[in-house]
């Protein structure tokens, strides 16, 4: 199976620690379709040897190793978090209080808010019990995961451990997150990774492609569509036009549609199982969606040079093979040619640069030649026209449309417009550069994990 494809189904698979509904896993089973054992349970936001840790507020995860030839992988761990239960009230109300943020004044809330608001949030009880699986197993390599509400827990605590977070169709919690989670957030989009479909109405909830105008945005997200069309939603026409039964899109079409069949879009568009077919294969693959106008490029340029860099682990792992201990690593870390990845870097902005220098060079010499013209053309009036004046010479040449205006002054002022889109390349290249460079940077830290999964 793919790798995202096991983070889906283990996001999934979570739910049903839930004794609601029926608790079906137990610590040591193997997941059924996977090769994954599990490790630990956290039912009911409770965990430990003797259950002494944590708060009962309904919080479920699990904490799963991979199993290889029979062998269990103790060095690479992954804790799936629980999305919400739609019959739990706790779930909800922490949908409401943590996620969404919305006031428990509120009339419709208030009541709900004060009977069933756990005594401590299921976000504090995820970050703890992410603690506890760290002292438990400190050689371990953890990673985070989780759907909806618990895609949201998920982020949280990969945000807040700096772990690697895979997550989907979760919402961004308003008030869980500090600037400082959300700015590692933006700086790590190899590390933390959101899926998310622009037809989800819940899970698009703050985040950068949304109805409910969310503001937070950047590289992690990975946007795809299905095709219901609930992402081109107009909200506030369709809030008028939903007694009638009726959505209206972005574009003015109207669908007509019935409370069964706005759940079941709701539902279809949120469900976790929906991201990958049966053969573990990620659906609507070819809908990506484009969230920042640098996006796609800066993608391209990153996927070159990890394919170059994998190129060179698979050299590396040659060259140990067949020389052994000559080029055995201090320390188990492996040594990335950086020098590879810099030189790709250094490459496409010189050739950039090189673009933009040339065109900026040709406008000089084009300048040149208009000025040179003008003052060629004054030079030939001035000969001609002896016995005028200076001033009777510029409005001979104004009459014939041959002045420094017409000749000069207009050509480079249309010049300059057309190279406005220069300095937006120039800004667009230095950004591509800086970003590269955190890039690389983010990818020499993580050799030691970039080596594990090339199986060095």
């Amino acid at each position: 199976m793919e790798p995202m494809n096991d983070y889906n189904l283990l996001s999934k698979d979570v739910y049903d620690v839930d004794f609601s509904k029926g608790g079906m896993y137990r610590e040591g089973k193997i997941l059924d379709n996977t090769n994954y054992k599990i490790l630990d349970i956290s039912r009911n936001g409770i965990y430990g040897n003797k259950k002494q840790y944590g708060v009962p507020n309904h919080m479920q995860a699990m904490t799963v190793a991979p199993v290889k030839d029979g062998v269990v992988d103790y060095s690479q761990l992954t804790i799936a978090y629980a999305g919400t239960n739609p019959e739990d009230k706790v779930d909800l109300v922490t949908d409401v209080i943590d996620v969404a943020d919305v006031d428990g004044t509120l009339s419709q809330t208030k009541n709900l808010v004060e009977l069933f608001e756990p005594p401590v949030s299921q976000f504090d009880t995820a970050l703890g019990y992410a603690n506890y699986i760290q002292k438990r197993y400190p050689k371990a390599k953890i990673t985070v995961t989780g759907h909806s509400l618990g895609g949201s827990l998920a982020l949280t605590v990969g945000a807040k451990k700096h772990l690697k977070t895979v997550t989907f169709n979760a919402p961004v919690p308003k008030d869980k997150l500090s600037k400082k989670d959300k700015q590692y957030i933006l700086d790590n989009p190899t590390k933390i990774t959101s899926y998310l479909n622009v037809d989800d109405l819940i899970g698009n909830y703050n985040n950068s492609y949304t109805l409910f105008g969310g503001l937070f945005k950047g590289d992690f997200q990975h946007y795809y569509k299905n095709g219901t069309g609930m992402g081109d939603i107009d909200l506030e026409k369709t809030l008028r036009s939903l007694s009638q039964g009726k959505l209206v899109l972005k574009n003015g079409q109207t669908i007509s549609v019935s409370k069964e069949k706005l759940e079941k879009l709701i539902n279809e568009n949120h469900n976790v199982a929906n991201w990958f077919d049966e053969k573990g294969q990620l659906r609507y693959s070819h809908h990506k969606v484009v969230v920042s106008k640098t996006q796609a490029t800066f993608e391209t340029k990153v996927s070159k040079a990890d394919t170059a860099l994998a190129e060179r682990l698979a050299k590396i792992r040659g060259l140990r093979k067949k020389y052994g201990h000559k080029y055995s690593v201090k320390g188990g870390k492996i040594k990335l040619d950086a020098a590879l990845a810099y030189a790709l870097k250094a490459a496409i902005k010189e050739h950039g640069q090189s673009g933009i220098e040339v065109l900026e060079q040709t406008q000089k010499q084009i300048e040149a030649k208009l000025e040179a013209n003008w003052n060629e053309t004054l030079q030939m009036a001035r000969q001609i026209g002896t016995d005028l004046t200076e001033e009777e010479i510029l409005e001979v040449l104004h009459f014939a449309g041959a002045d420094k205006e017409s000749l000069y002054t207009k050509p480079v002022e249309k010049l300059n417009e057309q190279l406005k889109p220069l300095k937006q390349l120039k800004e667009e290249l230095a950004d591509f550069d800086r970003a590269f460079d955190k890039r690389i940077k983010q990818r020499i830290a993580d050799d030691q994990e970039l080596a594990g999964e090339f199986g060095l």
